[in-house]
């Protein structure tokens, strides 16, 4: 959990901040495993609640479409979400919110971020030979002994012909 001490915000005026400085090794988000993240946070004590903006960088572990090795994903995660007050009942637009003791949970929003930086087909690099059709064998690391010529079965016959 990414969690920070916000309480001092709770009962402040609008306009107060406080500014959260992000830096934790491997973490895992829910369904997501992330390498680190870093980044710097400003919160601010806003009409409706909490205003959480920054940036943070990271590195996500996902796999590869075309070789299923995984692989790490460097991303920016860019903040910009206001969390409800606690107390403050609930509310659509603001689906976030600080817990009764002032804890604010960054985990969800991050996690939120996260997936949306992750390319719908996820390639390890451009030069990725992916998985070998027949055998399934990684080109990246082995050789297969699979015939590379495609053979329209309707032609298969004439493969054995002797001239």
């Amino acid at each position: 959990m990414i969690r920070f001490d916000v309480s001092t915000l709770v009962e402040a005026r609008p306009g107060s901040t406080l500014t959260l400085s992000v830096d934790t090794g491997p973490q895992c988000l829910t369904d997501l495993e992330v390498g680190f993240l870093r980044g710097t946070v400003g919160v601010t004590r806003v009409e409706d609640g909490l205003l959480v903006q920054g940036t943070v960088e990271s590195q996500l572990r996902v796999a590869c479409v075309r070789c299923l090795e995984s692989f790490d994903l460097p991303v920016t995660l860019e903040l910009e979400e206001t969390f409800r007050l606690p107390g403050s009942g609930p509310n659509a637009d603001l689906p976030d919110s600080v817990t009764s003791n002032g804890w604010l949970d960054l985990a969800p929003l991050l996690r939120e971020l996260s997936w949306l930086e992750v390319p719908l087909k996820p390639i390890c690099s451009a030069e990725c030979g992916g998985l070998c059709p027949r055998c399934g064998a990684n080109l990246n690391t082995d050789r297969c002994a699979c015939e590379s010529a495609e053979v329209d079965p309707r032609w298969a016959a004439l493969k054995d012909l002797v001239l």
